[in-house]
């Protein structure tokens, strides 16, 4: 039985895997692939998409036959908990840790990648800002359900059979570079969101499982910071290099080869971990609950400033003066500078705990948005516009890189998956509403950077709370 399911599976990921590939040479070889301008053409814009029908992409097909078969046996060979495997030593767990951070850096990559996608699409289908957020709405619904469907899964099936079914359905859905109109883009984008939600909360249940000893959160909480930077890294710099040559529907496209990497990778993922092995500390039920509900309330407020900057920024900068090459260079080179900010961020978590930490970032991102708005110098300076914009991001991508961590380091190992899922998904609800948000502020960047201190001092009020009733409530319940 064992051998048949092995064979089924290895069947299923084959097809998705070569009708994947198939689709993704198509692309380039076409000879009247719309939208895919040729080496030497400054925009694919000036050879618009022109309703190709989709019967011209049996790959598409074949390649959710094979993901559909892989789903089925997946459910029917579920690996049970009892399997569990005692905590990695050195080596496989820094294994894990690779894969978790290289799978999580995709999953940032493929959000971020929305807001660079979104004006070579607006060119292209003549857009206005509300009408291209629905790019924004789709992709990151889509990720609000993935988050809590894998949760669960990871629960229930085991940590490998998620991170299968999410490398696999990204690999598929990134021939949405090849969608003929923009209603094809919203559906496969939804689905693409499905697939890359559910890795955040899977990959940062992975790592905390994986990681031992009294800094673990710190180690996870770093190794989160290190997948946000170079998530945004990959996706500035595929703008910036791979964008004026091919124009902008590439940016999906390369999540091709990236997935086969990650789908290689999966005989290497863990099932299960003993939760005995982790050590972990029983917590009274009533402040896991109340703890539970700030987190969610703060997961909302960093989704609508996370994704509403992310989706945004592009564009705001090359409003606030910048051409298409300068933008796309300073969020590149913001992204690099992030790096290795992150052994740094570590030892301010060990040393200040997160909250300090989210407090300090929150704080002195509004304060320093705020003086740029009042003086006038964003509205008159572009550089000052798009370092200020930058700032911004890097501020908030950094306080989004915190606080899933910490709710999985929370969370009891039983039920890791699902509560990580959970707070993931309120996460991505208040990023929808962010790009709608400052969709309507987008004409004017000094609006836009006044919301995001108003959220950013928000955020700091509310994980300082989170802090002082976690506290209080576990104080009482000792």
């Amino acid at each position: 039985m064992a051998a048949r399911t092995n064979l089924l599976l290895l069947a299923g990921a084959a097809l998705v895997l070569f009708a994947s590939v198939l689709g993704f040479v198509s692309a380039f070889t076409m000879d009247d692939m719309p939208g895919m301008s040729m080496p030497g053409q400054a925009s694919g814009a000036s050879r618009p998409l022109s309703g190709m029908p989709l019967s011209h992409m049996p790959e598409m097909w074949v390649a959710a036959a094979g993901l559909v078969l892989t789903i089925a046996v997946v459910l029917r060979a579920r690996v049970p908990r009892e399997h569990a495997a005692s905590l990695p030593g050195g080596r496989k767990r820094i294994t894990v840790a690779v894969i978790g951070t290289a799978a999580l850096t995709i999953d940032i990559s493929k959000t971020s990648t929305l807001g660079f996608v979104i004006p070579g699409m607006r060119d292209e289908y003549g857009l206005e800002a509300g009408s291209a957020s629905l790019l924004a709405v789709a992709g990151l619904a889509g990720t609000a359900t993935g988050a809590f469907l894998f949760g669960v899964l990871a629960d229930r099936l085991g940590r490998r059979a998620a991170y299968l079914i999410t490398t696999l359905g990204f690999t598929v859905t990134s021939m949405c570079g090849s969608m003929p109109n923009f209603a094809g883009n919203l559906v496969m984008c939804g689905l693409m969101g499905v697939a890359v939600g559910g890795m955040a909360p899977l990959l940062i249940t992975l790592l905390t499982e994986s990681m031992g000893g009294r800094t673990r959160s710190s180690v996870v909480v770093a190794l989160s910071v290190v997948a946000t930077a170079v998530g945004y890294l990959v996706a500035a710099g595929s703008a910036l290099w791979l964008e004026p040559v091919f124009g902008w529907r590439v940016l999906w496209l390369i999540g091709v080869p990236t997935g086969i990497v990650l789908v290689a990778l999966t005989p290497l993922v863990p099932d299960w971990i003993a939760p005995a092995a982790r050590a972990e500390r029983p917590r009274p039920e009533h402040a896991r609950v109340l703890t539970g509900g700030l987190q969610r309330m703060y997961a909302v407020v960093i989704g609508v400033l996370t994704f509403g900057l992310t989706t945004w920024v592009p564009t705001l900068a090359r409003s606030g003066g910048l051409d298409v090459g300068a933008a796309n260079l300073l969020l590149t080179l913001a992204a690099v500078a992030m790096v290795p900010c992150a052994a740094l961020i570590m030892l301010l978590h060990h040393r200040f705990g997160p909250v300090l930490l989210t407090v300090g970032l929150a704080t002195v991102t509004a304060v320093l948005l705020l003086i740029l708005s009042g003086t006038g110098a964003v509205s008159a300076i572009s550089w000052v516009c798009a370092a200020a914009l930058v700032s911004a991001l890097f501020s908030v991508n950094t306080m989004a890189a915190l606080f899933l961590p910490v709710a999985a380091a929370l969370a009891d190992g039983h039920g890791r998956g699902r509560t990580t899922g959970t707070i993931s998904l309120y996460n991505r609800l208040g990023g929808l509403c962010g790009p709608l948000l400052l969709a309507a502020l987008v004409s004017s960047v000094s609006e836009v950077l006044i919301a995001v201190a108003a959220l950013a001092l928000f955020c700091a009020g509310a994980a300082w709370v989170i802090s002082h009733r976690r506290r209080a409530v576990l104080a009482e319940g000792s």
